[in-house]
């Protein structure tokens, strides 16, 4: 039988080194992160419980964020060490965390969950605890092979500078919430958020560009992320106030982060785009990505 512990979200943050460890092993293999941007910022703040297997060295976790708003919904990702797969341990991670969820949320707020890569033994955990899949996330990749991806023709009226931390900040949240207003991650980003990435090892402002109308108002980004030992760089973010749609700034900002990645020794670059917004998936085509993977949230509601 598998012996599990359930950590309560002030006991995560003294976990996090084994868990790291954990899903290294997991990405080696798979290729895929099993746990999000967000998801370790929730754990890193001890804002997240964390079921795992043993004390020092965990074969599987599972991360639970269970938002107070109930309005929110709680977020599940899962890792399984890969030798030890196949054996009934996701299953008990999944039993142990509907456990978990049925005593600790509210009895109406929505679950949902992701499967990186889209593994057909996730799709069957899912379907063992009534969840549906929801919502197809791209990742997309086009290789470095050119110095250039083209000319940045910022449209007249507005420039490109890069971040300012600290004194961006304020604004930046403003625009991004105001770009991903429908968004249902992006969008809800708050200071604490901010702080959690720029505290990251892969932070760096120089890749991070801000496109300023004329009175020096932001009204466009492009956040560009490399993590420490990659050979991929990043389209982490690429937003646009509502006023400029249409004026070809999303596409300048576009390539201008992407002319960055390629003169900085990188081999290929990648991004992660919904599925059914075709618009982002056609100018990324014409700019050379491809599909390359599958995410697949599951929810408790379709």
């Amino acid at each position: 039988m598998t012996d599990l512990r359930v950590l309560r979200p002030s006991e995560t943050p003294d976990e996090l080194s084994s868990l790291r460890t954990l899903t290294a092993r997991g990405v080696a293999a798979d290729h895929n992160e099993p746990f999000g941007d967000q998801t370790w910022v929730e754990l890193t703040s001890g804002s997240a419980w964390l079921i795992t297997t043993g004390a020092s060295e965990f074969t599987g976790a599972s991360a639970v964020v269970i938002p107070t708003d109930e309005t929110q919904p709680v977020l599940v990702e899962l890792v399984v060490e890969p030798d030890a797969r196949g054996a009934g341990l996701g299953r008990a991670l999944v039993d142990a965390t509907k456990t978990l969820i049925t005593q600790e949320a509210s009895k109406d707020q929505v679950v949902t969950a992701w499967s990186h890569g889209d593994h057909p033994a996730a799709r069957g955990l899912a379907a063992r605890v009534g969840l549906e899949p929801v919502r197809i996330l791209y990742r997309m990749a086009v290789d470095i092979d050119r110095e250039s991806f083209g000319d940045v023709n910022v449209p007249a009226g507005y420039t490109i500078r890069t971040f300012e931390p600290g004194s961006d900040d304020a604004a930046w949240l403003e625009l991004n919430a105001t770009a991903f207003a429908d968004h249902p991650e992006q969008g809800q980003l708050t200071q604490k958020d901010l702080d959690a990435r720029k505290a990251e090892d892969w932070f760096d402002p120089a890749g991070f560009f801000i496109a300023e109308d004329s009175t020096g108002t932001p009204v466009g980004f492009h956040w560009t992320k490399t993590p420490v030992g990659s050979h991929a760089g990043e389209v982490y973010a690429v937003g646009v106030h509502p006023k400029t749609q249409g004026t070809g700034l999303g596409k300048a900002l576009t390539i201008h982060g992407m002319n960055h990645l390629a003169s900085s020794g990188l081999e290929k670059i990648v991004l992660y785009v919904d599925d059914e917004n075709r618009p982002a998936v056609n100018l990324y085509n014409s700019l050379g990505f491809g599909v390359e993977n599958t995410d697949v949230m599951f929810s408790s509601t379709s």
